[in-house]
């Protein structure tokens, strides 16, 4: 198919939304086995070593309800109802793996300081290996306060009215970062998969960044990196890539390309890369490869809640795919299964993939097809 954009597109679900396209009922039915192979490959996964490294942050979520304006200043006021925190960035990919049954090595900096013990006590109650954390004197542990609230009649309609940040954006010295670096590139051997997640606080340059890949590259071990824009650099040589879209979307216009498969091409080819899935939430998950057509998997969601944790499910659904031995196309489909149920959570737990989460939307997702033929 071909977008408005002149792109050229594959479109192998046959489900947009909530309508239906079937082209064969052996070809639907195709797909139906094809979506349950997936879904055992899932069910079976366990215990294979997944290195993750980058930066890892506290998230705190504020809940209430919002139902009238402050007297003084046109602004919400949150009657507080709940408060949650939880692991986030790096480390949150860390707990998405742990729960579909990898063993994620996270090698990352915090700083010594209570949130930081309680980030580390938060991923230790998950039976998460924390020893690889590396606490530093004097630093400030990254922490994402949202603020999230709803008026008590749309108790399911919650917005995020606020996030305010505090951290320590300094790279880290080169004498406290050796050591990590050193540990990741003795633990490569013995993984499965190397996951760099960089969210700009300081863990991830380009110098480490290209140690890790070249070191895993010698060790035929895949690598999937989560890039901030300006860490693209950082990533040549990657097997698999991971863009919001709107990130897509700014590349396109910064290198001057009418359409986003043009841009992708270039990218690819550019930076050595072996995939790039580009997560676009409620419009589904886009894979694109060398000189290949772009393949489109579209969310078949009637309604989508948040996006909080996309880009963390998108990479642990990916390692599982990859640990599988599954091709890129399949990576695709468990990639936007993983988005699906991210997209549909409505608190902290939701925010986390699990391993029967990810397993029941298969599931729900063949069970459409299914029926689509009756």
């Amino acid at each position: 198919m071909t977008n408005g954009g002149g792109e050229k597109e594959t479109e192998i679900l046959g489900l947009h939304g909530s309508e239906v396209i079937i082209i064969t009922d052996s070809e639907e039915y195709d797909l139906i086995d094809h979506f349950k192979k997936i879904r055992d490959c899932v069910e079976g996964s366990t215990n294979k070593s997944v290195i993750v490294i980058g930066d890892v942050m506290l998230d705190r979520y504020i809940y209430g309800f919002a139902n009238n304006l402050n007297h003084t200043a046109p602004v919400p006021v949150l009657k507080e109802t709940e408060r949650q925190s939880g692991a986030g960035a790096a480390a949150h990919v860390a707990r998405s793996l742990h729960d579909l049954g990898l063993k994620p090595l996270l090698f990352a900096a915090i700083g010594n300081d209570p949130e930081g013990d309680e980030l580390e006590k938060s991923l230790e109650d998950l039976g998460i290996d924390t020893s690889n954390l590396t606490m530093i004197e004097g630093r400030k542990t990254t922490v994402k306060t949202r603020l999230i609230g709803s008026r008590e009649s749309l108790v399911h309609n919650k917005q995020i009215m606020l996030r305010w940040d505090s951290e320590d954006k300094e790279p880290l010295q080169h004498e406290l970062q050796k050591p990590i670096l050193d540990s990741v590139l003795e633990a490569i051997p013995h993984s499965n998969i190397v996951v760099i997640s960089d969210y700009g606080k300081g863990v991830i340059n380009p110098d480490a960044a290209k140690k890790i890949i070249s070191a895993a590259k010698s060790a035929n071990v895949p690598v999937i990196f989560d890039p901030k824009l300006t860490g693209l650099p950082y990533s040549k040589g990657s097997d698999a890539v991971l863009f919001q879209s709107r990130g897509m979307e700014l590349m396109r216009r910064r290198l001057n390309y009418e359409n986003t498969d043009q841009t992708a091409q270039q990218l690819l080819q550019e930076n050595d890369w072996g995939g790039l899935f580009v997560i676009g939430g409620k419009d589904g998950v886009t894979l694109h490869r060398p000189e290949k057509d772009s393949l489109v998997v579209p969310c078949t969601l009637t309604q989508t809640l948040q996006q909080i944790g996309l880009l963390d499910a998108a990479a642990a659904a990916l390692c599982v795919s990859l640990t599988n031995q599954l091709d890129m196309d399949d990576g695709a489909i468990l990639v936007n299964a993983a988005c699906e149920c991210i997209l549909q959570g409505e608190d902290l737990d939701s925010y986390v993939l699990t391993k029967k989460g990810l397993t029941t939307r298969l599931d729900e997702t063949a069970w459409q097809m299914q029926i689509s033929q009756r």
